[in-house]
Protein backbone atom coordinates (compact mmCIF):
# COMPACT_ATOMS: atom_id res chain seq x y z
CA UNK A 1 0.00 0.00 0.00
CA UNK A 2 1.52 3.00 -1.13
CA UNK A 3 1.56 5.92 2.11
CA UNK A 4 -1.40 8.80 2.07
CA UNK A 5 0.22 12.28 1.74
CA UNK A 6 -0.82 12.67 5.41
CA UNK A 7 1.77 9.50 6.21
CA UNK A 8 4.24 11.57 3.77
CA UNK A 9 4.13 14.91 5.48
CA UNK A 10 7.54 16.14 6.77
CA UNK A 11 9.13 13.97 4.95
CA UNK A 12 11.53 14.58 1.67
CA UNK A 13 12.57 12.04 -0.87
CA UNK A 14 15.88 11.37 -1.15
CA UNK A 15 18.76 9.60 -3.44
CA UNK A 16 20.92 6.61 -1.83
CA UNK A 17 24.31 6.54 -3.31
CA UNK A 18 26.42 4.00 -2.42
CA UNK A 19 29.74 2.69 -4.03
CA UNK A 20 29.99 -1.47 -4.09
CA UNK A 21 32.70 -4.01 -4.72
CA UNK A 22 31.20 -6.76 -3.32
CA UNK A 23 27.53 -7.38 -5.07
CA UNK A 24 27.11 -10.14 -2.58
CA UNK A 25 27.17 -7.54 0.58
CA UNK A 26 25.35 -5.32 -1.18
CA UNK A 27 22.49 -7.27 -2.01
CA UNK A 28 21.89 -8.51 1.19
CA UNK A 29 22.43 -5.29 3.35
CA UNK A 30 21.57 -2.25 1.55
CA UNK A 31 19.93 -3.38 -1.28
CA UNK A 32 17.92 -5.73 1.25
CA UNK A 33 16.87 -3.24 3.05
CA UNK A 34 15.60 -0.27 -0.01
CA UNK A 35 13.71 -2.92 -1.43
CA UNK A 36 11.98 -3.46 2.02
CA UNK A 37 11.59 -0.04 2.22
CA UNK A 38 9.92 0.91 -0.76
CA UNK A 39 6.33 0.49 -0.55
CA UNK A 40 6.76 3.62 1.99
CA UNK A 41 8.76 5.53 -0.05
CA UNK A 42 8.11 5.32 -3.29
CA UNK A 43 10.17 8.29 -4.79
CA UNK A 44 12.84 7.06 -3.45
CA UNK A 45 16.35 7.00 -5.78
CA UNK A 46 18.74 3.97 -5.09
CA UNK A 47 21.81 4.40 -7.38
CA UNK A 48 24.84 1.72 -6.34
CA UNK A 49 28.04 2.81 -8.45
CA UNK A 50 29.72 -0.77 -9.15
CA UNK A 51 33.47 -0.26 -8.45
CA UNK A 52 34.15 -3.89 -9.18
CA UNK A 53 36.82 -3.89 -11.45
CA UNK A 54 38.56 -0.88 -9.66
CA UNK A 55 36.98 1.59 -11.88
CA UNK A 56 37.00 4.55 -9.56
CA UNK A 57 40.89 5.70 -7.67
CA UNK A 58 38.38 6.96 -4.59
CA UNK A 59 35.42 7.16 -2.53
CA UNK A 60 34.91 10.96 -3.43
CA UNK A 61 35.08 10.12 -7.02
CA UNK A 62 32.42 7.51 -7.19
CA UNK A 63 29.81 9.03 -5.08
CA UNK A 64 30.38 12.21 -7.02
CA UNK A 65 29.68 10.37 -9.98
CA UNK A 66 26.27 8.82 -8.03
CA UNK A 67 25.26 12.60 -7.07
CA UNK A 68 25.29 13.98 -10.96
CA UNK A 69 23.14 11.26 -11.59
CA UNK A 70 20.62 11.93 -8.59
CA UNK A 71 16.91 13.56 -9.31
CA UNK A 72 15.97 14.16 -5.70
CA UNK A 73 16.76 16.92 -3.29
CA UNK A 74 19.05 15.28 -0.74
CA UNK A 75 21.55 12.87 -1.43
CA UNK A 76 22.42 10.17 1.09
CA UNK A 77 25.72 8.31 0.97
CA UNK A 78 26.43 5.14 2.47
CA UNK A 79 28.33 1.95 2.59
CA UNK A 80 27.03 -1.17 1.07
CA UNK A 81 27.30 -3.06 3.99
CA UNK A 82 24.25 -1.03 5.60
CA UNK A 83 21.08 -2.17 6.54
CA UNK A 84 18.92 0.77 6.79
CA UNK A 85 15.86 -0.22 9.10
CA UNK A 86 13.74 2.99 8.52
CA UNK A 87 13.55 5.06 4.95
CA UNK A 88 10.91 7.26 6.48
CA UNK A 89 13.43 8.23 9.51
CA UNK A 90 15.66 9.21 6.03
CA UNK A 91 13.34 11.41 4.52
CA UNK A 92 12.59 13.19 7.72
CA UNK A 93 15.61 13.96 8.51
CA UNK A 94 16.17 15.37 4.85
CA UNK A 95 13.41 17.53 5.26
CA UNK A 96 14.96 18.84 8.33
CA UNK A 97 17.82 19.19 6.45
CA UNK A 98 16.23 21.15 3.41
CA UNK A 99 14.28 23.66 5.59
CA UNK A 100 17.22 24.49 7.72
CA UNK A 101 20.22 26.37 5.68
CA UNK A 102 22.70 26.30 8.45
CA UNK A 103 22.56 22.30 8.31
CA UNK A 104 25.87 21.83 6.35
CA UNK A 105 25.26 17.81 6.48
CA UNK A 106 23.63 15.41 8.91
CA UNK A 107 24.88 12.04 9.33
CA UNK A 108 23.90 8.52 11.45
CA UNK A 109 26.76 8.70 14.13
CA UNK A 110 29.91 10.75 14.97
CA UNK A 111 32.10 12.08 17.52
CA UNK A 112 31.69 15.56 19.73
CA UNK A 113 34.78 17.68 20.59
CA UNK A 114 34.62 16.47 23.91
CA UNK A 115 35.03 12.24 22.59
CA UNK A 116 31.20 11.65 23.28
CA UNK A 117 30.13 9.18 20.43
CA UNK A 118 26.63 9.96 19.63
CA UNK A 119 23.83 8.23 17.24
CA UNK A 120 23.10 4.82 17.78
CA UNK A 121 23.24 2.29 15.35
CA UNK A 122 23.99 -1.12 15.57
CA UNK A 123 27.66 -1.76 14.97
CA UNK A 124 28.03 -5.35 14.24
CA UNK A 125 26.47 -6.72 17.10
CA UNK A 126 26.78 -4.62 19.72
CA UNK A 127 24.48 -0.92 19.84
CA UNK A 128 26.39 1.72 19.47
CA UNK A 129 26.48 5.80 20.08
CA UNK A 130 24.35 7.50 22.47
CA UNK A 131 20.49 8.29 21.19
CA UNK A 132 20.16 11.83 20.71
CA UNK A 133 16.32 13.26 20.75
CA UNK A 134 17.02 15.98 18.31
CA UNK A 135 20.15 16.92 15.96
CA UNK A 136 23.59 16.72 17.85
CA UNK A 137 26.13 19.20 16.54
CA UNK A 138 29.42 17.08 16.24
CA UNK A 139 33.34 17.66 15.48
CA UNK A 140 32.80 15.13 12.26
CA UNK A 141 30.55 12.66 10.74
CA UNK A 142 31.21 8.53 10.46
CA UNK A 143 31.12 8.13 6.71
CA UNK A 144 28.69 5.15 6.67
CA UNK A 145 25.86 7.46 6.33
CA UNK A 146 25.61 11.11 5.55
CA UNK A 147 23.37 12.86 3.86
CA UNK A 148 24.09 16.43 2.08
CA UNK A 149 21.62 18.75 -0.20
CA UNK A 150 22.18 17.65 -3.83
CA UNK A 151 22.66 21.10 -5.02
CA UNK A 152 25.25 21.60 -2.45
CA UNK A 153 27.29 18.68 -3.18
CA UNK A 154 27.14 19.76 -7.08
CA UNK A 155 28.72 22.89 -6.12
CA UNK A 156 31.07 21.70 -3.33
CA UNK A 157 32.02 17.66 -4.38
CA UNK A 158 33.52 15.75 -1.87
CA UNK A 159 37.67 15.39 -1.95
CA UNK A 160 38.98 13.58 -4.76
CA UNK A 161 42.53 13.85 -3.25
CA UNK A 162 44.54 10.66 -3.60
CA UNK A 163 45.22 10.60 0.14
CA UNK A 164 41.61 10.73 1.15
CA UNK A 165 40.79 7.95 -1.69
CA UNK A 166 38.83 5.38 0.96
CA UNK A 167 38.88 7.42 4.10
CA UNK A 168 37.68 10.30 6.29
CA UNK A 169 36.30 11.93 3.19
CA UNK A 170 33.65 12.55 4.93
CA UNK A 171 35.27 14.32 7.93
CA UNK A 172 36.98 16.54 5.16
CA UNK A 173 33.54 17.06 4.13
CA UNK A 174 32.50 18.19 7.21
CA UNK A 175 35.65 20.60 8.00
CA UNK A 176 34.99 22.26 4.75
CA UNK A 177 31.43 23.02 5.63
CA UNK A 178 32.37 24.27 8.64
CA UNK A 179 34.80 26.61 7.28
CA UNK A 180 31.88 28.51 5.56
CA UNK A 181 29.52 28.87 9.10
CA UNK A 182 27.48 25.51 8.21
CA UNK A 183 26.97 22.86 11.15
CA UNK A 184 27.41 19.45 11.36
CA UNK A 185 24.92 17.37 12.90
CA UNK A 186 24.14 13.81 13.79
CA UNK A 187 20.27 13.08 13.89
CA UNK A 188 18.62 9.72 14.53
CA UNK A 189 19.04 7.35 11.70
CA UNK A 190 18.26 3.43 12.50
CA UNK A 191 21.04 1.11 10.78
CA UNK A 192 22.70 -1.67 11.09
CA UNK A 193 26.44 -1.45 10.19
CA UNK A 194 27.36 -5.56 9.20
CA UNK A 195 31.14 -4.24 8.65
CA UNK A 196 33.07 -7.86 7.80
CA UNK A 197 36.73 -5.61 7.90
CA UNK A 198 38.61 -3.01 9.35
CA UNK A 199 40.52 -1.37 6.73
CA UNK A 200 42.90 0.89 8.15
CA UNK A 201 45.40 1.44 5.41
CA UNK A 202 46.83 5.19 4.93
CA UNK A 203 44.21 6.76 7.72
CA UNK A 204 47.26 8.09 9.15
CA UNK A 205 48.24 9.64 5.71
CA UNK A 206 44.30 10.85 5.69
CA UNK A 207 44.10 12.42 8.93
CA UNK A 208 47.60 14.40 8.26
CA UNK A 209 45.99 16.05 5.18
CA UNK A 210 42.96 17.34 6.55
CA UNK A 211 45.52 18.68 9.57
CA UNK A 212 47.56 20.62 6.61
CA UNK A 213 44.27 21.74 4.58
CA UNK A 214 42.23 22.68 8.06
CA UNK A 215 44.26 23.78 11.13
CA UNK A 216 42.24 26.23 12.69
CA UNK A 217 39.88 23.37 13.22
CA UNK A 218 41.80 21.31 15.69
CA UNK A 219 42.11 19.09 16.90
CA UNK A 220 39.27 17.16 15.24
CA UNK A 221 37.61 14.20 17.27
CA UNK A 222 36.51 11.52 14.50
CA UNK A 223 35.45 8.16 15.26
CA UNK A 224 39.16 6.61 14.40
CA UNK A 225 40.94 9.01 16.40
CA UNK A 226 42.08 12.25 16.84
CA UNK A 227 43.18 14.76 13.40
CA UNK A 228 45.96 17.06 15.06
CA UNK A 229 49.72 17.88 14.30
CA UNK A 230 52.02 15.35 14.23
CA UNK A 231 54.50 15.29 16.67
CA UNK A 232 58.15 16.19 14.69
CA UNK A 233 60.40 14.40 16.88
CA UNK A 234 59.13 11.49 18.81
CA UNK A 235 60.96 11.57 22.41
CA UNK A 236 62.27 7.73 23.73
CA UNK A 237 59.84 8.87 26.92
CA UNK A 238 56.40 9.47 24.64
CA UNK A 239 57.28 5.90 23.11
CA UNK A 240 58.03 4.55 26.36
CA UNK A 241 54.33 5.60 27.65
CA UNK A 242 52.72 4.95 23.96
CA UNK A 243 53.75 1.50 24.35
CA UNK A 244 52.23 0.99 27.56
CA UNK A 245 49.17 2.13 27.19
CA UNK A 246 47.91 -1.00 26.75
CA UNK A 247 48.89 -1.76 30.72
CA UNK A 248 46.55 1.19 32.20
CA UNK A 249 43.38 0.23 29.75
CA UNK A 250 43.81 -3.32 31.37
CA UNK A 251 43.96 -1.73 34.99
CA UNK A 252 40.45 -0.23 34.42
CA UNK A 253 38.92 -3.19 32.70
CA UNK A 254 40.59 -4.98 35.31
CA UNK A 255 38.05 -3.26 38.27
CA UNK A 256 35.09 -3.39 35.93
CA UNK A 257 35.68 -7.45 35.11
CA UNK A 258 35.44 -8.17 39.08
CA UNK A 259 32.52 -6.32 39.59
CA UNK A 260 31.12 -7.89 36.50
CA UNK A 261 32.03 -11.33 38.12
CA UNK A 262 30.97 -10.48 41.53
CA UNK A 263 27.33 -10.18 40.29
CA UNK A 264 27.01 -13.59 39.17
CA UNK A 265 25.93 -15.90 41.59
CA UNK A 266 28.49 -18.77 40.28
CA UNK A 267 30.81 -16.44 39.43
CA UNK A 268 31.69 -17.86 35.64
CA UNK A 269 34.59 -17.13 34.04
CA UNK A 270 35.29 -13.56 32.95
CA UNK A 271 37.28 -12.16 30.65
CA UNK A 272 38.43 -8.77 28.47
CA UNK A 273 37.71 -8.46 24.62
CA UNK A 274 36.01 -6.76 22.29
CA UNK A 275 33.27 -9.58 21.41
CA UNK A 276 32.23 -7.06 18.41
CA UNK A 277 35.57 -7.55 16.62
CA UNK A 278 36.23 -11.65 17.92
CA UNK A 279 33.03 -12.91 17.43
CA UNK A 280 33.25 -13.86 13.83
CA UNK A 281 36.80 -15.68 14.71
CA UNK A 282 34.80 -17.62 18.19
CA UNK A 283 32.43 -19.01 15.99
CA UNK A 284 34.93 -20.03 13.29
CA UNK A 285 36.95 -21.41 15.43
CA UNK A 286 33.47 -23.28 17.47
CA UNK A 287 32.35 -24.24 13.92
CA UNK A 288 29.16 -22.44 14.22
CA UNK A 289 27.01 -22.03 11.38
CA UNK A 290 24.47 -19.96 13.38
CA UNK A 291 24.71 -17.52 16.02
CA UNK A 292 21.88 -15.61 17.78
CA UNK A 293 22.48 -11.71 18.70
CA UNK A 294 20.86 -10.30 21.60
CA UNK A 295 20.76 -6.36 22.15
CA UNK A 296 19.33 -4.80 25.49
CA UNK A 297 17.47 -2.09 24.34
CA UNK A 298 18.55 1.43 26.20
CA UNK A 299 15.41 4.19 26.88
CA UNK A 300 15.05 7.29 24.65
CA UNK A 301 13.79 7.38 21.02
CA UNK A 302 14.42 5.23 17.68
CA UNK A 303 14.91 2.11 20.06
CA UNK A 304 12.09 0.43 18.28
CA UNK A 305 12.96 0.38 14.87
CA UNK A 306 16.90 -1.33 15.81
CA UNK A 307 15.11 -4.11 18.37
CA UNK A 308 13.38 -5.21 15.08
CA UNK A 309 14.20 -8.92 14.15
CA UNK A 310 16.90 -9.05 11.15
CA UNK A 311 19.25 -11.86 9.71
CA UNK A 312 22.42 -11.66 8.27
CA UNK A 313 25.51 -13.77 7.31
CA UNK A 314 28.73 -12.65 8.71
CA UNK A 315 31.81 -15.07 7.64
CA UNK A 316 29.35 -18.14 6.58
CA UNK A 317 27.50 -17.65 10.38
CA UNK A 318 23.94 -16.45 10.08
CA UNK A 319 23.37 -14.38 12.45
CA UNK A 320 20.47 -14.09 14.09
CA UNK A 321 19.48 -10.34 15.61
CA UNK A 322 17.24 -9.38 18.40
CA UNK A 323 16.41 -7.43 20.93
CA UNK A 324 14.62 -6.65 24.64
CA UNK A 325 14.86 -4.27 27.47
CA UNK A 326 16.32 -4.79 30.44
CA UNK A 327 13.53 -6.93 32.36
CA UNK A 328 12.77 -9.39 29.62
CA UNK A 329 16.58 -10.14 28.63
CA UNK A 330 16.89 -13.41 30.87
CA UNK A 331 13.72 -15.15 29.93
CA UNK A 332 14.81 -14.61 26.16
CA UNK A 333 18.56 -15.73 26.45
CA UNK A 334 16.92 -19.15 28.67
CA UNK A 335 14.55 -19.82 25.56
CA UNK A 336 16.79 -19.59 22.75
CA UNK A 337 18.41 -23.36 24.18
CA UNK A 338 21.24 -25.15 25.53
CA UNK A 339 22.51 -25.78 21.80
CA UNK A 340 22.41 -22.24 20.25
CA UNK A 341 25.67 -19.62 20.62
CA UNK A 342 24.08 -16.30 22.04
CA UNK A 343 25.88 -13.10 22.64
CA UNK A 344 24.02 -10.51 25.05
CA UNK A 345 25.28 -7.34 24.23
CA UNK A 346 24.41 -3.59 25.66
CA UNK A 347 24.06 -5.42 28.79
CA UNK A 348 24.16 -3.59 32.69
CA UNK A 349 26.34 -5.31 35.30
CA UNK A 350 23.37 -6.12 37.59
CA UNK A 351 21.43 -7.62 34.46
CA UNK A 352 24.55 -9.67 32.78
CA UNK A 353 24.77 -11.20 36.91
CA UNK A 354 20.95 -12.11 36.37
CA UNK A 355 21.25 -13.98 33.03
CA UNK A 356 24.28 -15.41 34.31
CA UNK A 357 22.17 -16.92 37.09
CA UNK A 358 19.48 -18.15 34.98
CA UNK A 359 21.13 -20.11 32.51
CA UNK A 360 22.19 -22.20 36.14
CA UNK A 361 23.95 -25.59 34.32
CA UNK A 362 24.80 -24.16 30.90
CA UNK A 363 27.79 -23.03 29.85
CA UNK A 364 28.02 -18.97 30.78
CA UNK A 365 31.56 -16.44 29.59
CA UNK A 366 31.12 -12.87 31.10
CA UNK A 367 33.45 -10.44 29.36
CA UNK A 368 33.97 -6.44 29.41
CA UNK A 369 35.06 -4.38 27.34
CA UNK A 370 36.00 -0.34 27.52
CA UNK A 371 33.96 0.77 24.77
CA UNK A 372 30.98 -1.82 24.65
CA UNK A 373 30.40 -2.38 28.35
CA UNK A 374 29.80 -6.01 29.92
CA UNK A 375 28.76 -8.81 27.43
CA UNK A 376 27.75 -12.52 27.76
CA UNK A 377 28.25 -15.13 25.48
CA UNK A 378 26.17 -19.07 25.98
CA UNK A 379 26.10 -22.26 23.81
CA UNK A 380 28.55 -24.23 21.86
CA UNK A 381 30.75 -21.65 21.32
CA UNK A 382 31.89 -20.68 25.04
CA UNK A 383 35.12 -23.10 25.05
CA UNK A 384 36.19 -21.48 21.58
CA UNK A 385 35.83 -18.07 23.50
CA UNK A 386 37.77 -19.04 26.60
CA UNK A 387 40.67 -20.16 24.04
CA UNK A 388 40.35 -16.89 22.26
CA UNK A 389 40.46 -14.54 25.35
CA UNK A 390 43.39 -16.84 27.14
CA UNK A 391 46.23 -13.88 26.50
CA UNK A 392 47.62 -11.92 29.64
CA UNK A 393 45.71 -8.81 28.00
CA UNK A 394 42.63 -10.85 28.28
CA UNK A 395 42.69 -11.84 31.84
CA UNK A 396 41.85 -9.49 34.53
CA UNK A 397 44.22 -8.64 37.13
CA UNK A 398 44.28 -11.83 39.78
CA UNK A 399 41.68 -13.61 38.93
CA UNK A 400 42.41 -16.96 36.78
CA UNK A 401 40.90 -17.94 32.78
CA UNK A 402 39.94 -20.98 32.23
Amino acid sequence: MCPSNADREGRVPVSVVCVFNNPAVLQECLTASVEAGLPGAVDLEYLPIDNTAGQFSSAGAALNHGAALARNDVVVFVHQDVFLHSIPALEKIAAALMADLSLGMVGATGMTGEGRLVGRIRDRIVLSGHQESGLADVDSLDEVLFMVRRDHIRRQPLSEEPDLSWHAYAVEYGARLRSTGHRVAVANIPLTHNSLTINLDRLAEAHQWIAGAYPEQLPIVTTCGTVQQRRRVPSILSGLVDSQKWRYRWLRESVSAHKLRNKAPLRPVTVLGDLRRDIDDICAAAGAGAATVINVLPGGPGGHELGEPLELGRRGVRFRFLAADERAVAALVRAQGPDVTVAVTNISFDTAGEVAGALSGRKVILGFHENTGPWLLTGPAVDAAGEHYSTPRSTPLAMRVG
